[in-house]
């Protein structure tokens, strides 16, 4: 399913009753939980995304490149399996684990399927100001566009950086960084995950409550679901499951 099948569900989750508040205010405990409590491996990964990024950002210096839009993105195809954006070939099968390194809410638009603009992202900001004014210069640079999108598509989006724990053994020291972006039921769904990870609800495979998801082993998965309240409206939603405490040296010793 690409982003823009993604964006498709969002209006069908709407009709359903999400509220994109709620999930803010859920998305912001989630923040806190994650920022809470950092052991070891949280401070591994924390260390090899700001590394990363920082190295990227200097080997480009000058360039005003952004991460989130020169990133690799992982999204999730028609038949549930989580997939590389731009290698169709990289397939994760229903699930896969990761570990969740940092996040950020953008104001966003992705380009509508089937339109010209399939798989773009046109806009992703940090203030909805900057993101007004960014795709109203877009629009205007594409007057043929008006009729498909408004300042009023924009969404406040969680954009998460996740790392596959397969990858942190790769030789070069980079390993695969991917950019996920959370329709608001999976923002929601993502924030009740990280509270119950703090709160202790894992506490029976060994993770601790007041546990940050940077400290965590989180398999992502995808499962149908319907809308309570009209049953021909469905969508893939992502669901997250904690497997276990974060040990760097379970995933980079051979």
């Amino acid at each position: 399913m690409s982003e823009n099948t993604t964006q498709n569900m969002d209006v069908a989750a709407k009709n359903a009753g999400t509220e994109e508040v709620a999930g803010t205010a859920i998305a912001k405990a989630a923040e806190t939980a994650v920022a809470e409590v950092k052991p070891n491996g949280a401070a591994y990964i924390t260390t090899l995304l700001n590394n990363t990024f920082e190295e990227f950002q200097k080997a480009n210096d000058g360039l005003d490149l952004d991460f989130v839009y020169m990133g690799s993105w992982l999204t999730v195809d028609k038949k549930g399996d989580f997939v590389d954006k731009d290698d169709d070939s990289i397939k994760y099968k229903d699930h896969i684990d990761v570990i969740i390194g940092k996040g950020e809410k953008r104001w966003s638009l992705w380009g509508l399927q089937n339109s010209p603009e399939d798989g773009q992202l046109i806009v992703a900001c940090r203030e909805k100001e900057d993101a007004v004014q960014q795709l109203t210069a877009w629009l205007q640079e594409n007057p043929e566009t008006a009729e498909r999108y408004s300042v009023e598509d924009l969404e406040l989006r969680y954009m998460a950086s996740v790392v596959p724990v397969d990858a942190l053994s790769e030789a070069d020291g980079i390993p695969k960084i991917y950019i996920m972006s959370f329709a608001p039921t999976a923002t929601i769904a993502y924030g009740k995950y990280a509270m119950n990870v703090f709160r202790g609800a894992y506490k029976k495979i060994g993770i601790p409550a007041r546990t940050g998801l940077t400290s965590v082993v989180t398999r992502l998965s995808t499962e149908e679901q319907r809308s309570r309240t009209d049953a021909s409206v469905s969508w893939l939603a992502i669901k997250f499951e904690a497997m276990g405490v974060f040990n760097p040296e379970d995933y980079t010793t051979k």
